[in-house]
């Protein structure tokens, strides 16, 4: 922060970077020197407007516990025209027939 606004408070977080405000914005602007690979950037955008959650399995997991309800995606009945999907709605369908 190069000058002072007093309706604006840096957050602590910020604050731990360093001991004056020199080093607290170099080491911040240190935080975004590194190239993000368009595919996490495409992963962050997906999630962001499709109100997914991003993360590992395990981390998912246990958001669906805390919230207790389903939060990844399922698929919405694949490929018909494919070989597996024809051989799996035979084997379900068969399964279902008294």
């Amino acid at each position: 922060m190069s000058r002072t606004i007093e309706l604006l408070t840096a957050h602590p977080a910020y604050l731990s970077l360093g001991q004056d405000g020199e080093t607290r914005k170099t080491a911040y602007q240190s935080l975004f020197k590194h190239h993000i690979p368009e595919y996490s950037l495409k992963e962050i955008r997906d999630a962001l407007q499709k109100s997914w959650v991003l993360g590992e399995g395990r981390f998912k997991q246990q958001i669906e516990q805390q919230l207790g309800q389903r939060i990844t995606i399922s698929t919405h009945g694949g490929d018909r025209k494919s070989e597996t999907f024809k051989k799996t709605k035979l084997e379900v369908s068969t399964t279902l027939t008294p």
